[in-house]
């Protein structure tokens, strides 16, 4: 008996041990399956992604940073859309493995991992390991967020976050012994951040700013370098990376780059429209957002933020950058869910902080069940609070991530692949194509012609803010002929090929949503 008492605790460790490290290892064999299986599919490549793809595929096949049209070479757009610290990687990946789209989603798959880890050490750090747990549950299944289908794409706000979370790691375990190195190299990561998606500059600048005068003003748990540091390098790389451009694009082509810049600001992220602003609402408020949960969670942010203590601050920093990112997204930007990225992001560790709060930190045992029946109504309240609040969360979790399954799982094919094999067989690649598919131009080696940068300002004013048409100002195809025209759904969108520009084309063929058209007038396109 005396061995037998012995003994068995030891076998529950064990068991403990094992249970452990099985429910690790499906954890991260889920978490790949999530970031590489059916990168060529899912999810269906377009506009944005192929704009951007075209840079690292121009660099590599012509030594250009930029992209290439059928009048040469275009050194603004793409190339400030998403940063080098994406462009490079996956530049390199084609120099070693060939020019291609799994290739290219393999890195940002690889960034959408780092991310998770990071985030998951974060919210560990801040509510620990069941807030972590459900907090991270919470970033990969949330619609609104979308983490899994824009981190198997090329595009910037994933890397941007775990640039961005790997500065705010170490900004807070600065905060104690806050060393030169530890804030440079804070203000280094927060800078590589800004570069990726200058939408993480937007958010990070004021909200380092505010934290500073909230530091100065009511926490005063900190020095003050602790904030001015990583806010100055932040402007210093940003500012840097200006430079770079200016100085490799050449002082013309920089001109148009800060003329379009400050265009495309104007015209999508300063906007103040009524109507778009109870569009953003509706986003923020709807099931995408949490399913409803996202109002609750931030008024009880606030409290998690107001004591004058250094683990409250640090809560109160995400808090300033989620309100700040919210308030910019629904009354100045265009209402796209993706403009919000960052503080629905930060918004999955309220959330969970919040349940925990709510249900005791995420517990409900047959104990406690059992107990509740036996003390009758006087229990009976908080027990039902528990379960209806648990199944909210569950149901949370599992309708977005059930989603994202169902979607990775079934999408097996892709309408612009198909276009391009049937531009290779039927297509010269000699002859000028008209279209305004980027993806289309990526996995295809055609001699694309494609409307100028500028007018997809003027795409987006027609789009969101009932502007004019951008085809009023482009006759390319008027006056060039070009031999073939493809017409793809973003052309459609913005409306750049109406009826009477396509009158002396031949409908040829459609391929999934893309439609083939051929030059029939007189003379040689």
């Amino acid at each position: 008996m005396g061995s037998q008492v012995i003994t068995q605790p030891g076998r529950q460790v064990l068991s403990g041990v094992w249970r452990s490290r099985l429910v690790v290892a499906a954890a991260v064999l889920v978490l790949l399956f999530l970031a590489f299986y059916n990168l060529r599919y899912y999810p269906t490549t377009w506009f944005d992604e192929g704009s951007h793809l075209q840079v690292p595929k121009t660099l590599v096949n012509y030594g250009v940073y930029g992209y290439r049209s059928s009048e040469g070479f275009r050194y603004y757009g793409p190339t400030v859309g998403v940063g080098p610290t994406v462009m490079l990687p996956v530049a390199a990946m084609f120099k070693v493995f060939g020019v291609g789209l799994v290739q290219a989603r393999v890195v940002v798959a690889c960034y959408m991992l780092v991310a998770i880890l990071l985030f998951f050490i974060m919210a560990g750090r801040l509510g620990g390991r069941r807030v972590a747990v459900v907090a991270t549950l919470l970033l990969v299944s949330s619609r609104g967020i979308d983490l899994v289908e824009s981190g198997r794409q090329m595009l910037g706000e994933v890397p941007g976050l775990a640039f961005m979370l790997a500065g705010l790691l170490l900004w807070y375990l600065s905060w104690d012994k806050p060393t030169w190195p530890r804030l440079i190299g804070v203000g280094v990561l927060l800078g590589l951040a800004s570069i990726t998606k200058y939408q993480f500059f937007l958010v990070l600048a004021p909200t380092l700013l505010i934290s500073w005068i909230l530091n100065l003003l009511y926490y005063r748990a900190s020095a003050q370098r602790v904030f001015l540091v990583p806010g100055i390098i932040v402007g210093l790389c940003f500012i840097l990376w200006q430079i770079c451009l200016v100085l490799y694009l050449g002082p013309t082509t920089a001109g148009e780059n800060l003329a379009a810049l400050r265009e495309a600001t104007l015209g999508a992220a300063l906007v103040f429209k009524p109507h778009l602003v109870s569009r953003a609402l509706n986003e923020l408020l709807g099931q995408r957002s949490f399913l409803g949960a996202l109002i609750p969670t931030l008024v009880f942010g606030l409290f998690l933020a107001a004591p004058r203590k250094r683990e409250a601050q640090k809560w109160g920093v995400l808090y300033v950058l989620i309100i700040f990112n919210f308030v910019w997204f629904a009354a100045a930007s265009i209402s796209w869910i993706r403009y919000a990225f960052p503080g629905l992001v930060f918004s999955a560790l309220f959330v969970a902080r919040f349940f925990s709060e709510v249900t005791g930190d995420f517990r409900l045992t047959r104990v406690e069940a059992r107990q509740a029946l036996r003390d009758g109504a006087g229990s009976w309240p908080v027990a039902l609070m528990r379960v209806t609040v648990l199944a909210w969360l569950t149901i949370m979790i599992c309708i977005g991530l059930g989603r994202t399954l169902i979607e990775l799982v079934t999408t097996n094919e892709s309408a612009p692949i198909y276009l391009s094999n049937y531009l290779k067989e039927h297509v010269p690649t000699d002859v000028v194509v008209e279209t305004w598919e980027t993806e289309v131009g990526f996995l295809s080696d055609h001699n694309f012609h494609y409307p100028p940068q500028r007018l997809l300002n003027k795409g987006i004013a027609y789009v969101w803010l009932e502007g004019p048409s951008p085809s009023r100002e482009y006759n390319f195809v008027q006056a060039q002929h070009p031999a073939y025209i493809v017409v793809g759904d973003f052309a459609r969108w913005m409306d750049i090929y109406p009826p009477h520009v396509l009158a002396k084309y031949q409908f040829i063929t459609q391929v999934g949503g893309y439609d083939v058209y051929q030059w029939k007038g007189t003379g040689t396109p």
